[in-house]
């Protein structure tokens, strides 16, 4: 479904929709929630929601690490510096260039901060930014967070797993089965924060249709509720209802992470 651009970037066909037709104003339902989980003492995601315009919104989840206080410092960073940066760009920039410009700034900003202050010292985070822009969405993506599209009966997670068991996935070294129970499933390899070179993903644009459902989601849920469990969730219930009961079965399950979910439902075709 996947295919790499000139530019390196990925970008999707879904040619069972190319008869639709995008929609060019759309309204949006969402639902976002963070929770703590059952056995961390600090909830190191964070996330955000804005609308840049009547046309545009941003959505991003970041997941920080680091221990202490300085994983809570660098996802609320990453979501604060992405939100103010890719703001001022798109004026000038494309969305990709401009989500680019955004991650780039803030990886730097908080690599800059680890190394002024001892105690945050290694802190990083994951970052994972949806752009719905007229008829298209966009993602820039770093880490193991996902965005997924729920359309129809058709699951598309739309990013990579930047983790060392996923590429081993992907060298044919494990199985998924395998990789989801590995020891090690979240050392990850491309985080904000912790190398000068943010290599990103950027994936897009895709187009955008009615009844979409995209859905943001740090490793907390992703490690403990199937893709099949979260469809059948988000499609039966409203969002924030699907945010929480998502919630609900990862802490049943142990919930040994914190667990953040937004949902942001493509509801109708708005007015010019």
């Amino acid at each position: 479904m996947g295919i790499r651009s000139r530019s390196g970037r990925l970008c999707f066909r879904l040619n069972s929709y190319e008869e639709r037709h995008p929609v060019k104003v759309f309204r949006t339902e969402v639902g976002d929630l963070s929770d703590i989980g059952r056995r961390r003492k600090h909830n190191e995601d964070y996330y955000g929601f804005f609308h840049l315009g009547d046309d545009e919104v941003l959505a991003i989840v970041a997941d920080g690490m680091g221990g202490h206080a300085s994983g809570e410092i660098a996802s609320r960073m990453a979501v604060e510096i992405i939100r103010e940066v890719y703001s001022k760009e798109r004026m000038d920039q494309n969305v990709l260039d401009a989500l680019k410009s955004a991650f780039e700034i803030a990886n730097f900003s908080i690599l800059q901060k680890s190394l002024e202050q001892k105690e945050l010292n290694g802190m990083g985070t994951t970052a994972t930014a949806l752009v719905i822009k007229d008829d298209q969405i966009f993602v820039g993506h770093m880490g193991d967070s996902r965005a997924y599209l729920f359309r129809d009966s058709a699951i598309t997670q739309l990013t990579k797993d930047h983790s060392m068991v996923n590429r081993m996935v992907e060298q044919g070294l494990l199985s998924k089965e395998e990789a989801n129970h590995h020891p090690q499933r979240n050392v990850i390899y491309k985080a904000l924060g912790v190398s000068r070179d943010a290599d990103l993903e950027l994936i897009g644009p895709l187009p955008v249709y009615v009844n979409d459902i995209y859905v943001l989601c740090s490793d907390g849920l992703t490690n403990l509720v199937t893709d099949e469990e979260m469809s059948k969730i988000v499609k039966k219930e409203k969002p924030q209802t699907a945010c929480e009961r998502l919630i609900q079965l990862a802490n049943k399950r142990g919930g040994d992470d914190n667990i953040t979910v937004q949902i942001v439902k493509v509801t109708k075709e708005g007015t010019d």
